[in-house]
């Protein structure tokens, strides 16, 4: 009998040790997937205020790296942008220059902001505008997206799998514009609006945003337009 209850005590703890395994484990690792959120420090190339980026923290320390590197990497091709800038403006002359801007000055800004940051998911919009004269500057934006357990680097593609996925898409996009102001007053066929992998994008919580450049919807160029997809129209899979 002894021998019987002894074995017994130890069977019992070896199931208790298994059921706490599993019930503390698994659950706790989709938590942390799908509660992941970014910290962030503000920084500025080289001390150039008019150059900001972000690096992030508070997270796996290898999807950070990935992160941080990519965002510097996109920080270093814009002090390229503004070195070279800064050379074409030496050789214009001053009169000249002050004729064609208003500080006598070229112009080249980064910025960032924050568009998504849940889920395990982050979108950061990045923004360069250049100014060489005129009323108004050029703006481009880029749209980083990244998984933050990983620090996967998203592009379009890894969301709109297949040319189907793209024509859904394209379509919804086009729909949506051609009804809805100020966008209908430039959009009125299916090829007045691109969407592609080139196509520029930030995640939601329940699916996407296109994001356009300026002047890529007709002539519209007083802001950058984002236009919401549904996760329904294309129904992603993240890997």
């Amino acid at each position: 009998m002894r021998k019987r209850s002894s074995f017994l005590r130890i069977i019992s703890a070896v199931l208790l040790v298994i059921v706490f395994s599993f019930s503390a484990y698994e659950p706790s690792i989709d938590a942390n997937a799908s509660s992941q959120k970014a910290k962030f420090t503000k920084h500025s190339y080289n001390g150039i205020n008019l150059l900001r980026y972000p690096q992030v923290y508070g997270i796996n320390k290898n999807a950070a790296s990935k992160i941080n590197s990519t965002l510097k990497k996109a920080a270093d091709k814009s002090y390229k942008s503004y070195l070279d800038l800064k050379k074409a403006e030496k050789v214009v002359p001053k009169e000249e220059l002050c004729k064609k801007t208003a500080r006598c000055k070229y112009s080249f800004n980064s910025l960032y902001e924050v568009k998504y940051n849940s889920n395990g998911k982050l979108s950061i919009y990045y923004l360069e505008y250049t100014y060489t004269g005129g009323s108004h500057g050029k703006n481009h934006v880029t749209m980083y997206n990244f998984d933050l357990s990983t620090g996967k680097h998203y592009k379009i593609n890894d969301i709109l799998k297949t040319s189907s996925n793209y024509k859904k898409v394209h379509k919804y996009a086009f729909k949506y514009l051609s009804t809805h102001e100020p966008y209908s007053c430039y959009v009125s066929n299916l090829s007045d609006v691109t969407v592609n992998k080139n196509t520029q994008f930030s995640f939601s919580k329940d699916g996407i945003y296109l994001v356009f450049q300026e002047n890529e919807i007709g002539s519209y160029d007083e802001v950058t337009p984002f236009i919401k997809i549904p996760k329904s129209v294309y129904k992603y899979v993240f890997l």
